[in-house]
């Protein structure tokens, strides 16, 4: 995607040129012929910078510097499609305000792999998740782990549970509702946001 959005670009706009973008982001003419033919990825900052570049809208005139970096996860379980992730994404400032923790150091991407919580989560989509709100109170959307891969599931706590019981279910029928115990599985974070590529 990298690759044809940025050749998409040049393409509509004939007087820029890779010397020109590499000037404009702090990068070697090199790193763009890299972007160019897929062997690099477009960091999340140099996303911003290429757009303001290209005469794209970005958030307001200063949003590619006023932004906060949010680490994405490895994808070395479930959660990933075997797609190369991007490194980090940049989250706008004006959502800065509303997301918790300082800077974006309790916050956490995850790509959506399996469908089973469609249609408010579809395969392919990220979300921001907060690392700091493991605790299913208000019931939510969470990632949790069973220690062999990461998932996206509905958590509550069961009724009538003095043990830390959580319910966990997704949108699809074809899933049971189950009720785990604490040491089951492990709750990485609480969904707070989708994010979508513009």
């Amino acid at each position: 995607m990298d690759s044809q959005w940025l050749k998409t670009q040049f393409a509509a706009n004939p007087d820029k040129s890779k010397a020109g973008l590499a000037a404009a982001i702090g990068l070697e003419p090199p790193a763009i012929s890299k972007i160019l033919n897929g062997s690099r990825q477009i960091k999340a900052q140099e996303y911003l910078l290429m757009r303001e570049y290209f005469g794209l809208p970005v958030d307001g005139h200063s949003a590619a510097r006023k932004t906060y970096t949010v680490k994405v996860h490895d994808g070395q379980d479930g959660l990933y499609d075997g797609s190369a992730p991007p490194a980090e994404w940049a989250i706008p400032s004006t959502i800065a305000a509303h997301a918790p923790g300082e800077n974006g150091k309790t916050t956490r991407v995850f790509q959506v792999r399996e469908n089973l919580m469609e249609p408010e989560f579809k395969r392919g989509e990220h979300v921001l998740v907060d690392i700091s709100d493991r605790k299913p109170s208000p019931p939510g959307a969470f990632i949790i782990s069973d220690g062999f891969s990461n998932m996206m599931r509905f958590c509550e706590y069961a009724p009538k549970s003095n043990d830390g019981e959580i319910r966990i279910s997704a949108r699809q029928n074809g899933f049971q509702p189950q009720v785990l115990k604490p040491g089951d599985f492990i709750v990485i974070g609480r969904v707070i946001a989708k994010l979508q590529m513009i």
